[in-house]
């Protein structure tokens, strides 16, 4: 899939990565906290501080210190990150769209209801694991 997505953003000239396109669309809507995107994208904060820093060079992001806490950092989109996010939803769209030609939509839905379950599976492990870990 990433190979995919590479393809597509090459060929349509978005200067982008799939990961910058998961953080962008996960601060689209309200700056989220730095630590939290870690845990959202699943990344390490070294990783992710060099994927924000790469978008911040694109003037894609913000980074901004919580004035209450200064080890904490807001990040946020930028109207750079909202226009190059604008031109690239569709692309993705017609991505997926491509890649469910030929599904059965019961068996797609179907499919995301196992996924959700995993997901929730994980999720609850996940919770076990650090309760188990104090």
């Amino acid at each position: 899939m990433s190979l995919l997505v590479k393809a597509l953003f090459a060929q349509e000239k978005l200067d982008l990565t799939k990961e910058q396109f998961i953080i962008l669309l996960c601060i689209e809507e309200e700056s989220i906290v730095q630590s939290e995107l870690a845990l959202i994208t699943e990344r390490n904060k070294g990783s992710l501080t060099r994927l924000l820093q790469s978008l911040e060079k694109k003037s894609y992001i913000k980074r901004r210190v919580c004035k209450n806490d200064s080890r904490v950092n807001h990040v946020e989109i930028d109207q750079k990150g909202k226009d190059i996010l604008e031109m690239t939803k569709p692309k993705m769209l017609e991505l997926f769209k491509s890649l469910q030609k030929g599904l059965d939509p019961k068996d797609l839905e179907l499919s995301l209801g196992v996924m959700k379950k995993l997901q929730n599976n994980i999720q609850e492990l996940f919770e076990n694991l650090e309760k188990n870990k104090n």
